[in-house]
């Protein structure tokens, strides 16, 4: 199953493509989001103590998902990545060298995306802003595998396990939170302005441009 989805999902004769992955994958691309996240959070809690909840909520969640795969799973577990493994590495397409340090198993990049993703959904309840979300940690998860530093089965169980992550997470925070129910044309369920969400909306849509113009560089 690895090498079928190896060699259909890795790489293609697209320069735009190539490119684009490099950029939506890098860490670094998605600062200016993850302030804007912040920003929503920060502006739709009255209090620090709530604020700082939710925060260590993520910050437990990061430590639950990726930090687990990177310090504990992978050296475990010891699987060389496809674009260093001997065995395929000459059927492995890189762009311009790119290719992680570390073990592959399992994925980081989907495990912290989907965990955020997932807590975000039930924290905020955004009507657009959650499936953005979710379909943003899939498009991470697909750069991983266009680049070849990642199997099909490292992806999938980062996503799953992002996803259980992100679950537990949240029901730890909404029994230490009171909970709130907002009706109103201008909030969420759980009482997030949805300007404010728009605002997080646009900085991803601005985000994807600048990967776009990336490419065109």
């Amino acid at each position: 199953m690895d090498m079928y989805f190896l060699e259909l999902l890795n790489g293609s004769n697209s320069l735009f493509l190539d490119r684009f992955a490099v950029a939506f994958t890098t860490g670094y691309t998605w600062i200016p989001f993850y302030v804007s996240l912040a920003v929503l959070i920060i502006k739709n809690n009255k209090t620090m103590g709530q604020i700082m909840l939710i925060f260590g909520c993520v910050f437990l969640g990061v430590l639950a998902s990726g930090l687990l795969s990177d310090f504990i799973v992978k050296p475990y577990v010891m699987r060389p990545r496809p674009c260093y493994d001997p065995t395929v590495r000459h059927l492995v397409h890189t762009v311009e060298g790119y290719c992680v340090s570390g073990y592959s198993f399992f994925s980081s990049h989907a495990a912290n995306t989907m965990m955020l993703a997932i807590f975000l959904t039930f924290l905020v309840r955004g009507k657009v802003l959650s499936p953005v979300l979710i379909v943003w940690s899939l498009l991470n998860a697909w750069t991983r595998l266009y680049l070849g530093v990642h199997w099909f089965t490292d992806v999938i169980v980062g996503l799953s396990w992002g996803a259980i992550i992100g679950v537990l997470v949240y029901i730890g925070f909404h029994r230490l939170s009171p909970s709130v129910k907002f009706i109103s044309s201008r909030y969420t369920g759980t009482g997030y302005d949805k300007n404010d969400i728009d605002m997080c909306l646009s900085v991803m849509m601005l985000t994807i441009i600048y990967c776009f113009l990336r490419v065109l560089i």
